[in-house]
C-alpha cells in the first residue's frame, strides 16, 4: 500500500472511529480532503475488506439512531438512506429488518399523538404523516383506530 492510500485509509478510519459511515459518505469526505479517485477507491476497498466499512451495518445503525428521536415510516427511511448513498437494495433490506422488530403502525400512532398535541387539523396531520414516510394504508388505520377509540 503506497503512502497516499495509507493517508486516505487513516483519514477514513478517523471518521469511522467516531461513528458508522457509508461508503459514499466516506468517499465524499476523502474527495474534500483532495485525494484522487483511485486512492479513494483503494482505501475504501481496503476498509471494506477488513470489515471496518460496511453499508449494511451503517444502514441498520442509522435507522436505529434516527428512529429513536423521530418516528418515521418505511418510505422516508429508505429514501433518506438512498440520499446518503446507500444502495436501494441495502436500504430496503435494512428497513425491512428494522420493521421485523418494530411495529410501523405503532410508530405512526406515536407521530399522530404528537401532532394532535400541536392542535393540527386532520388534513395537516395526514399530510405530516405522509411526509414522515408512512403509507396511506397505515395512516388510514391510525385515523380509524382513533375515531373508534
Amino acid at each position: 500500500m503506497d503512502e497516499t492510500v495509507k493517508a486516505a485509509v487513516q483519514a477514513a478510519a478517523r471518521s469511522l472511529a467516531r461513528c458508522e459511515q457509508c461508503r459514499a459518505g466516506l468517499e465524499r469526505k476523502l474527495i474534500q480532503k483532495e485525494f484522487d479517485a483511485q486512492t479513494i477507491k483503494s482505501a475504501l476497498d481496503f476498509l471494506e475488506e477488513k470489515n471496518y466499512l460496511n453499508d449494511e451495518r451503517f444502514a441498520a445503525s442509522w435507522i436505529r439512531t434516527h428512529c429513536a428521536f423521530r418516528p418515521q415510516g418505511r418510505i422516508r427511511l429508505e429514501r433518506e438512506l438512498c440520499v446518503r448513498g446507500v444502495s436501494r437494495e441495502i436500504a430496503r433490506n435494512a428497513v425491512d429488518s428494522y420493521f421485523e422488530t418494530v411495529d410501523e403502525l405503532e410508530l405512526c400512532e406515536q407521530a399522530y399523538q404528537k401532532l394532535l398535541l400541536k392542535n393540527k387539523s386532520e388534513q395537516k396531520i395526514m399530510k405530516a404523516l405522509a411526509d414522515y414516510g408512512f403509507s396511506y394504508k397505515i395512516i388510514q388505520q391510525v385515523f380509524k383506530n382513533n375515531k373508534e377509540g
